[in-house]
């Protein structure tokens, strides 16, 4: 059923969400989608000071997967933003593990040299300095999941459940949404969030356009068990090569690594399939092989998916808000896919917390200002640096000549030769700034 969306102004209508203990009274907030973006706003959502009056239903439409390796790395800019949950960051960080370091390096082709990197002491007290957060994305829902079961008279995570379409209101929002048992069932919302990814039946319902571009060729995402540390890999390694570009790195400590790289755009997923051992033979030492000429590597995944920089012309719209992949998409070679999202959840959360205990000057404003602010933050702290990565990982560095021409070009790449730290521009955007708080 595809979704529908009206604008209507009218009484309060009475939730008729039949298996919640929720009431009524106050109006829940809607978030459609469980992923971690949107399981992450509802527990910024039912762990707020103050505390918001009004319960979180979370629409999901599939079971999350623990084993799924989709996101696997994340940036040490969330860590603060992730603390805000108490325990949360390290209740991660012992599910996963810390990088260990990462480095830009030649193609196989061209000896595999590294020309520029960076180790992190992983050791101490505090977590300035440290590196990536190493933890595949089922993993991160299930542990958010968890947190939210603990506050089930707060919140409840509905999967198998998924908005079919919303009226909005002068109060609030309508949202019907299809179960498991096929019967629908419609509840009254104060807002209504849409984290439902890069195809949002959301942002759709809403009319939106999500201007952009899709980038120039696909991208696929391996995932195989091989001895990287045997030849001497970082936890991350940027693979610099016109052709034979892409990322290397460790999921876990069984083994488990991701080989991301390019594809031409025409190829389809059939032909991406046949030839992947074509491309690792390519990607990996010693094309892969071990002393007798067989496979050293076995592949467990192959998700080929076309990279894409985009960005909705708004994030509100009355009593609805997007957040993470359904309001921007990037492309993964600076690690700012998950981590904008992340700061989308945190500043929303502060502004709908804000609004919901009545706190806002202007709550109409609020949101608007809000908007704007991530909009802009999108395009300098995301796009903008994320189009560099791309453009990065494929320079040509075949010669001391041309690498020297890219670290003069490449903020980046210059700071890591030169030893020097690299401070990203923030995600963050403060509530207290805004119009209307």
């Amino acid at each position: 059923m595809a979704a529908t969306n009206k604008t209507a102004n009218g009484p309060n209508p009475t939730s008729s969400i039949s298996n919640t203990s929720f009431q009524s009274n106050p109006l829940p907030i809607v978030i459609a989608g469980g992923g971690c973006v949107g399981l992450f706003l509802a527990l910024l959502l039912t762990t707020s000071f103050p505390p918001i009056p009004n319960p979180i239903i979370v629409l999901e439409p599939e079971t999350p997967d623990p084993t799924s390796t989709r996101a696997m790395a994340h940036q040490p800019s969330t860590y603060p933003i992730l603390s805000r949950v108490p325990g949360l960051l390290f209740e991660l960080i012992a599910a996963g593990s810390l990088s260990s370091g990462l480095c830009f390096r030649t193609s196989v082709a061209n000896g595999s040299k590294v020309i520029a990197s960076k180790t992190f002491d992983n050791c101490g007290e505090g977590l300035k300095g440290k590196g990536q957060l190493l933890l595949p994305q089922g993993k991160f829902q299930q542990i958010l999941m968890a947190r939210l079961a603990a506050l089930e008279n707060k919140a409840r995570v509905l999967t198998g459940s998924s908005l079919t379409s919303f009226t909005q209101h002068a109060t609030h929002v309508s949202v019907t949404y299809s179960t498991p048992t096929g019967d629908p069932q419609t509840v009254s919302a104060a807002y209504l969030i849409g984290a439902d990814g890069s195809h949002s039946p959301v942002r759709k319902t809403l009319a939106l356009p999500f201007p952009g571009e899709t980038l120039d060729a696909h991208l696929v995402a391996t995932d195989i068990y091989f001895d990287f540390a045997a030849h001497a890999f970082h936890d991350a390694n940027f693979i610099i090569d016109p052709e034979n570009y892409g990322l290397i790195g460790r999921i876990n400590h069984t083994g488990l690594w991701r080989v991301s790289y390019g594809v031409p755009s025409s190829m389809h997923d059939e032909e991406i399939t046949q030839t992947v051992h074509d491309k690792l033979s390519l990607m990996l030492p010693n094309a892969g092989l071990d002393k007798n000429g067989e496979r050293a590597y076995k592949v467990a995944r192959i998700a080929p998916y076309k990279a894409q920089q985009r960005l909705a012309p708004t994030l509100h719209s009355n009593r609805v808000c997007l957040v993470g992949d359904a309001a921007h998409l990037t492309n993964p070679y600076a690690g700012l896919g998950l981590a904008s999202g992340i700061a989308d959840a945190s500043s929303l959360a502060e502004i709908l917390d804000r609004i919901l205990t009545h706190q806002a000057g202007n709550a109409e404003e609020l949101l608007n200002a809000w908007s704007a602010a991530r909009h802009q933050k999108f395009l300098d702290a995301v796009d903008g640096p994320s189009r560099m990565a791309y453009k990065r990982v494929r320079s040509d560095v075949s010669s001391d000549e041309k690498f020297g021409e890219l670290a003069g070009r490449d903020p980046m790449v210059g700071a890591l030769r030169e030893g020097m730290p690299v401070v990203p521009p923030s995600l963050e955007t403060r509530g207290e700034e805004l119009e209307g708080w």
